[in-house]
C-alpha cells in the first residue's frame, strides 16, 4: 500500500505545473486560471468577467429592477405640482380676457367718434375712471343711451360700462387708465379728437387695460382720432 500511495502522490505531483512568476503549482482542473497580473485565480465560470482596466468583476446578470410603484406615484404628485405652479402663473384664459376687455374699450371709443358724427353734437366724450368709463352723447349733459351690450348699460338703460359689477362679469379685474388730461377724451362733429378743454389733442393719447399684471395699450392719434391697439 505504502509503495502504490506513493506512485499515486508522485504521479499527481508530475501533473501539478508551477506558474512561471508565482513559482506556485497551478491546477490545470480547478478552472481558475490565474490573473496574469494579479496572480489571483479567474473564476470563468461564475458568469463574472474581469474588467481589462479595473480588474474587478463585471456582473452581467444582476437583477436591474424598473421603477416601483411609489417612486412612480411620486413623480406624478411632483409633475402635477408643477404644472399647477405653472398655470396658476400664467393662464391663456387670462390673456384671452385681456385681449376681449381690449377690444370692448377700443371698439366703445370708436363709438364715441361716431357718435359725435353722426348728432353733430358739441361734444361727445368718453370719460375714464379705474373700473370703466361712462359714455355721453353731449359731455358732460346727456349721458348716451346703451347700445344693448349688458356690461354697456347701467340700471337707468345709460352707457355707463362698470367692470367691478355682476353685468360685467366677463371682465371681472379689469382696470384702466389714461394718459388724458383728467381720463376725458371728447370728439367734435367732424370726429377730431379733444381734451378735456375741447381743443385739439396735441399727442397721441394712450389707454391702457390691464388684467393680472398684464396691459394691453390703446393708441388714439391725434388730428385723425384713429384708434388702434
Amino acid at each position: 500500500m505504502k509503495n502504490g500511495e506513493s506512485v499515486n502522490r508522485s504521479i499527481g505531483e508530475s501533473q501539478k505545473t508551477i506558474h512561471p512568476f508565482t513559482h506556485s503549482p497551478v491546477r490545470p482542473f480547478t478552472h481558475s486560471p490565474i490573473h496574469p497580473f494579479t496572480h489571483s485565480p479567474i473564476h470563468l465560470f461564475t458568469y463574472s468577467p474581469i474588467h481589462p482596466f479595473t480588474y474587478s468583476p463585471i456582473h452581467l446578470f444582476t437583477n436591474r429592477n424598473g421603477f416601483t410603484l411609489m417612486e412612480s406615484i411620486m413623480v406624478m404628485v411632483i409633475a402635477v405640482i408643477l404644472a399647477a405652479v405653472v398655470a396658476t402663473r400664467w393662464s391663456p384664459f387670462d390673456t384671452i380676457k385681456l385681449n376681449s376687455a381690449t377690444r370692448k374699450v377700443a371698439a366703445d371709443i370708436r363709438y364715441v367718434q361716431k357718435l359725435a358724427i353722426s348728432t353733430q353734437e358739441t361734444y361727445a366724450a368718453i370719460v375714464f375712471n379705474t373700473n370703466g368709463y361712462t359714455v355721453y352723447q353731449r359731455y358732460a349733459a346727456i349721458i348716451a343711451t346703451s347700445p344693448g351690450d349688458p356690461c354697456s348699460t347701467d340700471s337707468a338703460n345709460k352707457f355707463v360700462v362698470a367692470f367691478n359689477e355682476s353685468r360685467c362679469s366677463n371682465y371681472s379685474g379689469v382696470t384702466a387708465s389714461t394718459t388724458l388730461t383728467n381720463n376725458i377724451l371728447q370728439f367734435n362733429s367732424l370726429g377730431t379728437p379733444l381734451d378735456d378743454t375741447g381743443a385739439a389733442l396735441g399727442s397721441d393719447k394712450t389707454v391702457t387695460v390691464t388684467y393680472k399684471g398684464a396691459n394691453a395699450g390703446i393708441t388714439i392719434e391725434q388730428g385723425t382720432g384713429r384708434v388702434s391697439y
